[in-house]
């Protein structure tokens, strides 16, 4: 890494108190925000969105890297002029998903599709080194790997991840913010979104005609749940299979 400048970006989004619903920085990004200052090297933050939200100011004492902002109207794609500001940074970081809004955690993985890069998600901690960075990585039941990528590259860190951002006002108050000119051409989103109450979903459940003693027997001892496997046949035999269980236990009507 010594004849060049390793270049760092790290991009926020506007989250949300879970309890007031006050506009504030993400969590998730300022892991990622800090988990970009342990590494080291040349660091800017990035967010595409409203330049006059205040709870933006609030990413500068987290961090002395300058903040960015990029205008884009709501309801417009920020994919595009993300991908045109992001081109000649080695790392791009994100948090795993928003606290408000969509949060789908879909940006990090349309971007590498429109810049063609390699993307590494659930990172706990990362170091680089000879154009590589290497990261660990998040898996289920406390397991850990580590995962070797060529730069440039996207990282999505883990909520999980062991790192503790630190605030301070001196930071805030002396930290420099820029809002970098209007793209010339913004995308429309292609899926339109639809707010509704959410339901609870409804259990199929086969029921047991059992006498009074043989459900208490069940209860207290260990037995074999019987049914069927189907491992062979085709997709429309096992589909098949799987309807006429449903009806033979009338959890289905046709």
């Amino acid at each position: 890494m010594d004849s060049w400048q390793l270049r760092i970006a790290v991009l926020v989004s506007i989250g949300r108190n879970p309890v007031s619903g006050a506009a504030r920085p993400d969590r998730n990004d300022l892991l990622a925000l800090e988990l970009a200052r342990k590494a080291g090297g040349e660091v800017t933050i990035l967010h595409a969105g409203d330049p006059n939200e205040p709870a933006l100011a609030d990413y500068l004492a987290y961090s002395a890297a300058p903040l960015e902002i990029l205008p884009v109207p709501g309801g417009q794609d920020i994919v595009p002029p993300l991908a045109a500001r992001l081109q000649g940074f080695h790392l791009i970081l994100t948090g795993s998903r928003t606290e408000g809004g969509e949060a789908s955690g879909m940006l990090p993985y349309a971007l590498a599709k429109r810049l063609g890069l390699p993307i590494v998600a659930q990172a706990l901690d990362l170091a680089v080194a000879e154009g590589q960075a290497e990261i660990t990585q998040f898996l289920p039941k406390g397991q850990r790997r580590r995962v070797t990528v060529r730069l440039p590259a996207i990282i999505a860190v883990h909520p999980m991840a062991p790192l503790t951002p630190r605030y301070s006002h001196l930071r805030r108050v002396s930290g420099q913010s820029v809002t970098l000119p209007a793209p010339a051409s913004t995308e429309a989103t292609s899926t339109a979104w639809r707010t509704e109450p959410a339901r609870k979903p409804v259990v199929l459940k086969a029921t047991e005609k059992k006498s009074g003693h043989a459900r208490m027997a069940a209860a207290i001892t260990s037995e074999s749940k019987g049914g069927t496997l189907v491992t062979d046949g085709t997709p429309t035999e096992k589909a098949q299979a799987i309807l006429a269980y449903l009806r033979s236990h009338r959890l289905i009507e046709f």
